[in-house]
Parts: C-alpha cells; structure tokens; sequence
C-alpha cells in the first residue's frame, strides 16, 4: 500500500473508530425469518426494508482493462448473488455480531480466483471497494488484507457490514457508492459514514439470479 493511501485509510479509520456506537455487544445475528444465522448456509444481502425482495448483490465487469467480472456491486432490480459467511479457524456455527468472518459467494465466473470477498484498491480514485478473486484478477491493485464482521444497526433486525485490517485491526463500515452509468449498481466502499443497513434472507426459498 502507497504511503499517501495507508496515511487517508488510518486516518478514516481512526475517524470510523472514534465514532463508533457504544451499544454492540455481542449478538446472535438473525435472518429475516428470525431465525440465527449460521455458518455455510445460504443467504441473500438485500436492503433493509420491510419485505425484502430485491436489491441483491452481483459480480460485473468494471473498468476498461477488466477482463472478469469480480466486482460486487448493489443492484436494486435484481435478486443477486446468494453468499455464505464462515468463522475462520473455528468450530461454532452461529454468526454473531464483531466476529471475524470470511463472506463469500456461493458462485463465481470462472475466471475468478475465489470466491471469496476481498477489499482492492481503484487506482483511479484510491477508493476500497469489494471484489471477489485472488492476485490474478487484480494486476497492478493493491488488494487490502484484513476480515468482515457484522454490526447491529437499529432495534429492527437490520445490520451493517464491516471490515478491519490485518495490519492495525481498525475497521470500516461498507457503503454505496455509484461510479458511473455503465455500471449496473453501486459498488460496496469502505466508509466510516452512510454504512449501508442490510437484512439477511434465507436463500432456500428464493430464486438465485446466475451469472
């Protein structure tokens, strides 16, 4: 990571840090059915609404030199991509809230890497969004080391997405970003404001939109 970079990224999150609620402790995480969610099973990552239905998450190509689309970006006419969120190094099932998660799609083109969530660096605007794939998929990026974690946001089974550092251990919230018209979305930024409130459906009964 540049210097310039890795000063603006400490000082947001240490910003994002300063300001964080102080009523997180530890929580099961729930779907929207009420039930807990568990490592490995399927889930959709729509808005937080009142009945939930589109909205989803998707991969696409983006950029002129993007070759495979690893990008996720927040679609409002479509159901998505479904992921599955797993606890690295552990034999606990539940999801719960501040814990370090590994969250992934349960697709993937076959040009990607993995399927895996990853935070990259646009070296057009320094901003870190959320992809999918591994080195190959990001040549010339800097791809930014570190885990997700769910955060309660509100009293109605809404949620926020984070992501800490490796390095420091500090940690961001993930927002929406719209970049341009050529992109069917927002992309997933790593904010310290306007964190984007989610709700997590049981995929079993929804239909998956495919690649």
């Amino acid at each position: 990571m540049n210097p310039t970079l890795s000063l603006t990224l400490s000082f947001l999150l240490f910003a994002f840090l300063s300001n964080l609620p102080s009523n997180n402790a530890v929580q099961q995480v729930f779907d929207t059915n009420g039930n807990p969610v568990v490592s490995g099973k399927q889930y959709f990552i729509f808005p937080a609404a009142d009945n939930p239905k589109k909205g989803g998450l998707t991969l696409n190509k983006v950029g002129d030199d993007s070759k495979c689309p690893v990008t996720v970006l927040q679609n409002n006419a479509i159901t998505g991509l479904p992921v599955k969120f797993t606890i690295p190094e552990s034999t606990t099932d539940n999801i719960v809230t501040g814990t370090d998660l590994d969250i992934e799609f349960t697709e993937k083109p076959d040009c990607a890497e993995s399927s895996k969530w990853l935070l990259f660096v646009d070296g057009n605007n320094q901003q870190s969004y959320v992809g999918i794939g591994g080195p190959s998929n990001y040549p010339g990026v800097e791809i930014i080391s570190g885990k997700f974690l769910v955060v309660k946001h509100g009293k109605d089974g809404s949620y926020k997405i984070g992501f800490c550092l490796d390095s420091t251990g500090d940690c961001g919230y993930l927002g929406l970003q719209e970049i341009n018209a050529g992109e069917t979305g927002s992309r997933l930024i790593l904010t310290i404001t306007d964190a984007y409130s989610v709700v997590f459906v049981d995929a079993a009964s929804v239909k998956s939109q495919s690649i």
